[in-house]
């Protein structure tokens, strides 16, 4: 799974966003949010399955998932493998259906504002940019894997982050469960009094956008791991055809 698309090396020089205005956030003002960022290369079962878990068992019935589609994810040498419209449309329609979903488009926006060659989409400045549109006393939360979370600290300013919202972690490879978490947080001379607390519990989902896009460029249905209506859409598109 692709979990969010911020993080980057502390050497790294993020470059200035020109002032873009902030896309108008999907949801009331004051509204529990969970943010969830990632590219969405196509999304695919666990992006939705895993993220309305966490949302549901951090605010209950309250709550609202918000999928943040990358601009340019800065641990990533390439781009997304297909435009920006065809990610937030394949997102759209992944979601179709989900209570309590919906799409902001704020990387993607300022981006297309950015006057230069496309600068990362850092994550302290998208949760500054959400705050600011979904008020400063909005309960928010975003979405990481285990495995980011072990290399939280590599993050750009990640204290920052800290500072304006909460990480909830999910298990995933290589940490399909809480002892193997907790024992590589110690490996990593990290503290797990910090971070297991921060763990939501959710069934491990294999799936991942990669080995998805693999298969239709090997002329297979990827089956039940993406959504009817995604898996439509990539076809009557010819999406992800001999890219991998």
């Amino acid at each position: 799974m692709e979990l969010p698309n911020a993080h980057a090396s502390a050497s790294d020089q993020p470059a200035a966003h020109p002032r873009a205005p902030t896309t108008p956030w999907p949801v009331p003002p004051g509204t529990p949010a969970l943010l969830f960022g990632g590219s969405f290369d196509p999304p695919h079962a666990a992006h939705t399955e895993l993220a309305t878990a966490a949302r549901d068992a951090l605010f209950g019935t309250d709550g609202w998932l918000i999928y943040v589609p990358a601009g340019r994810n800065p641990h990533k040498p390439t781009g997304p493998r297909v435009s920006d419209t065809h990610r937030v449309a394949m997102l759209e329609l992944a979601i179709r259906g989900i209570e309590r979903a919906a799409v902001w488009t704020d990387e993607i926006d300022r981006a297309v504002h950015d006057e230069r060659a496309p600068s990362p989409s850092y994550w302290v400045d998208t949760l500054e940019r959400a705050l600011g549109v979904a008020g400063d006393t909005a309960p928010l939360r975003f979405l990481i894997g285990a495995d980011q979370a072990l290399s939280f600290s590599r993050w750009h300013n990640h204290e920052r982050i800290l500072q304006l919202a909460q990480p909830a972690v999910i298990l995933r490879d290589p940490c399909p469960n809480r002892e193997s978490f907790r024992r590589q947080l110690l490996e990593s001379g990290l503290d797990p009094a910090a971070w297991m607390p921060r763990v939501v519990e959710t069934e491990l989902h294999r799936a991942a956008s990669t080995s998805i896009r693999s298969i239709i460029a090997a002329g297979h249905e990827p089956g039940d791991i993406i959504h009817a209506a995604v898996s439509d859409y990539i076809r009557n598109n010819g999406l992800y055809k001999g890219l991998d």
